[in-house]
């Protein structure tokens, strides 16, 4: 009976204590639950600046509320860039909409000869052309980052892709008063996984940009070399380079250098060329070489 009575108590103390520690436990994890509540309430309202606080357990709600942390992270980085964009797109888009409605404003006034009208339309055909090419390219932009392209990849040899460009853009440089080459690549079977089409696109912004913003007598050079597990090209000239505070920057769309908003171009280059590395897995580095700007896109290899 003695027996009977201490295995009684003994397990009416184990179960309360079981009991307790389970409140316990459980009052632990609602409050953590509540905190990833009140961070989404916060996030709904505006506030993406909140995060959900971790323990540093590294236990299910911490991985999960991480997740979450990194997910708030990119949103958050996301709508900072839409914000930046309509700033650009008003700033950029404001003078030629304005210089468009100028145009027609003259070319509407009765006492115009019809060559001039003319001459005034053909103006306001190119300013619309221009404007068409901004939307367009940001809805290019959207169209790669959404990934939509990845169902067209294949094993595509870099070399034969500069090749190209340095066939198409080599008297284009010339006619300008500057010389782009190639470098001869060794025999190789080096090949990265991608799209044709649109690794031609990124090589062509760059060489154009550089082709832009370089002048007379520069020297453009592309190259394509194995470093370790990966594939690196570049594009190289001794123009007058990017300051160092502007380089990232550069990759923002519609984002142009001051002593660039004279030049054509929509200031979206850069930004597509950017899209199109992500969509790849490749990283972009812009090196100093004094003078000169050197890209360099560095590609996983297609694995076999």
């Amino acid at each position: 009976r003695i027996v009977l009575m201490s295995f009684g108590w003994g397990t009416l103390i184990i179960t309360g204590l079981a009991v307790a520690g389970g409140a316990l436990l459980a009052s632990r994890v609602q409050r953590r639950l509540d905190g990833i509540a009140a961070t989404m309430v916060d996030v709904s309202h505006g506030r993406l600046d909140t995060r959900i606080p971790l323990t540093g357990k590294g236990d299910d709600i911490d991985i999960v509320s991480s997740q979450v942390n990194a997910a708030l992270d990119r949103l958050s980085a996301l709508v900072e860039g839409m914000k930046q964009v309509s700033a650009n797109i008003a700033h950029d888009l404001k003078t030629p909409l304005n210089r468009l409605q100028m145009i027609l404003d003259t070319a509407s006034e009765k006492n115009l000869s019809g060559q001039k009208i003319a001459a005034e339309l053909a103006d306001a055909h190119a300013e619309s052309l221009q404007i068409n090419e901004t939307f367009d390219a940001l809805l290019r932009i959207a169209q790669i980052e959404a990934g939509a392209r990845r169902a067209r990849f294949t094993d595509v040899d870099p070399g034969e892709v500069l090749q190209t460009i340095a066939e198409i853009y080599a008297d284009v440089a010339e006619d300008d008063g500057k010389s782009l080459s190639l470098a001869q690549p060794q025999e190789t079977t080096d090949r990265i996984h991608g799209d044709r089409e649109l690794l031609t696109q990124m090589f062509a912004n760059l060489v154009e940009n550089a082709l832009r913003h370089c002048p007379s007598g520069t020297t453009i050079k592309l190259s394509v070399a194995r470093q370790g597990e990966r594939v690196v090209a570049s594009v190289a000239d001794n123009g007058p380079g990017i300051p160092a505070e502007e380089r990232e920057k550069v990759f923002q769309r519609l984002y142009r250098l001051d002593h660039s908003r004279s030049t054509s171009g929509s200031g979206l280059g850069l930004s597509l060329v950017r899209a199109i590395a992500d969509l790849h897995g490749a990283s972009i580095t812009l090196e100093d070489r004094r003078p000169g700007l050197a890209v360099a896109v560095s590609f996983p290899l297609a694995s076999d």
